[in-house]
């Protein structure tokens, strides 16, 4: 499962959605990065989404969620992800 926060350096709101996912992503096994509207990739995503709101969750190509989740409704989000396996 492939998941992008977009985010933005100026954007207070951002830093705390990065924070619930990175931790959400650490225990599931997500394909995730944070993708930001600075770059180059982050324009294009939000141009091809027709964003206007950050920050805003994107699993698999689609826009999912806009805002900052609890870690609880992240999870929820991505619920078909599998638990990650520590050897």
């Amino acid at each position: 499962m492939k998941v992008q926060l977009l985010v933005s350096d100026a954007c207070d709101p951002c830093d705390q959605a990065e924070k619930v996912w990175r931790g959400v992503a650490a225990e599931l096994e997500l394909d995730f990065s944070v993708v930001n509207l600075d770059r180059l990739e982050g324009r294009q995503l939000a141009e091809r989404l027709q964003l206007q709101t950050i920050p805003a969750l994107v699993v698999d190509g689609v826009l999912v969620a806009i805002g900052v989740q609890s870690a609880e409704e992240a999870r929820a989000l991505v619920s078909l992800a599998p638990l990650r396996q520590y050897p």
